[in-house]
């Protein structure tokens, strides 16, 4: 039996990133760009109104406040002909300023009448007028390879023309429930049937991690497990929920063995999440869970999405560990390494408190936690000792 650091060790070595991908920008949120950003262009890509008004030439208002108006120029049209000495022309915001006008005079701060435009005050040179490579200049690099693309990234990357980027991949996975007694919620339930609770979980946590997928159950036949097991393995990951411990209709192992999976380690010294298999083919990863929930949901913190992470070009992919100070007593009294239900406070110091429970099949306490603190094998922490926690928002 392998120790928790050694399991989380093995699945990160043999989750490898997979090829990169062309993204549409929409949709590149949370990936991990693999390719340099540079612009094509100068932004703005020419000398462009900041605001509704009138180009002119500032030196024109210098000498009077009265301009004769030969045009307008809206957004998305040519600049048109030159401003002259005495004249302006009326632009919209947006809109390329004309040459020979080196200033832009807002709308308020004028009045028009018969073609003449009179002006309330004079104007610096270069004033409402965005110049053209301001913001960015043609070549300039925009996002370095290796950045984890965030919404506020997508308006440059619009903005330069862009359209697709080169992204890490996120894997296809596979959620497997198994086991004769759950139903999907919803269906009719039996007086011995359960509603899958791991399912809608283990999917909506792929969800929020970009990877959509919809749970299915297959019961505890060997003949039905190896079909369902088979179609499976067309995915990146597969995850399995139950049917991996040493009962008589645990198959999972046998089955998998059948099918070409090479194990990587079955038991792990930890509580909740013992009988965790963990299995290779090829690049392909095998996750089997025990069935009980908080099981399920302390493996995919630990295991699961590192492992997605990883595949998907993060370097960022372990979990992350904090430490805090027990609010009360943690007493697992367990000879493995326990992983106990707790509440975490706080934003920069925080409190732990352990979350009464009744065992890993206890989702009513998983709702009331937001957090597991890490306890040593056959070990306890008392009150004010600090300790190591993995939360969750």
């Amino acid at each position: 039996m392998i120790t928790f650091e050694e399991a989380m060790a093995a699945v990160f070595k043999h989750a490898k990133p997979l090829p990169a991908v062309r993204t549409r920008i929409e949709e590149s949120v949370g990936r991990v760009l693999l390719e340099e950003i540079r612009s094509g262009l100068d932004m703005p890509p020419f000398n462009k109104a900041a605001v509704d008004g009138y180009a002119v030439r500032s030196a024109d208002l210098a000498k009077g406040r009265e301009l004769r108006c030969t045009g307008v120029v809206q957004a998305g049209d040519k600049s048109g002909k030159a401003v002259r000495t005495g004249e302006c022309v009326k632009v919209m915001t947006g809109a390329p300023v004309p040459a020979g006008a080196d200033a832009m005079v807002m709308v308020e701060c004028a009045s028009e009448e018969d073609g003449l435009v009179k002006f309330e005050e004079g104007i610096m040179k270069g004033a409402n007028i965005a110049r053209r490579g301001e913001d960015i200049k043609k070549g300039q690099r925009i996002l370095p390879r290796g950045t984890l693309i965030s919404i506020s990234h997508i308006a440059v990357l619009a903005a330069v023309g862009r359209a697709r980027v080169k992204t890490g991949a996120l894997p296809k996975v596979s959620l497997v429930n198994t086991g004769g007694e759950i139903v999907p919620p919803g269906a009719k339930r039996g007086k011995t049937s359960i509603y899958n609770s791991n399912g809608p979980m283990l999917s909506a946590m792929l969800r929020r991690d970009g990877v959509i997928t919809e749970p299915f159950i297959v019961r505890d036949d060997a003949k039905k497990m190896r079909a369902a097991l088979s179609e499976a393995l067309k995915a990146d990951i597969v995850l399995i929920s139950g049917g991996v411990s040493m009962g008589d209709y645990d198959l999972v192992p046998g089955v998998l063995k059948e099918l070409g999976i090479i194990k990587v380690f079955h038991n792990v010294r930890i509580r909740p999440g013992k009988p965790m298999f963990f299995g290779v083919k090829g690049r392909k990863l095998v996750l089997g869970i025990p069935g009980n929930p908080v099981a399920n949901f302390m493996a995919y913190l630990a295991y699961i999405r590192p492992a997605i992470l990883k595949m998907s070009g993060r370097r960022d992919y372990a979990p992350e560990f904090g430490t805090g100070v027990c609010a009360g007593k943690f007493d697992p009294r367990t000879p493995r390494r326990a992983m106990v239900l707790s509440t975490v406070a706080g934003r920069t110091e925080y409190a732990l408190g352990a979350v009464s429970n009744n065992g890993s099949a206890d989702i009513l306490a998983l709702a009331r936690a937001n957090g597991f603190t890490m306890v040593k094998e056959g070990g306890s922490l008392g009150k004010g000792e600090k300790g190591l926690f993995l939360k969750w928002e």
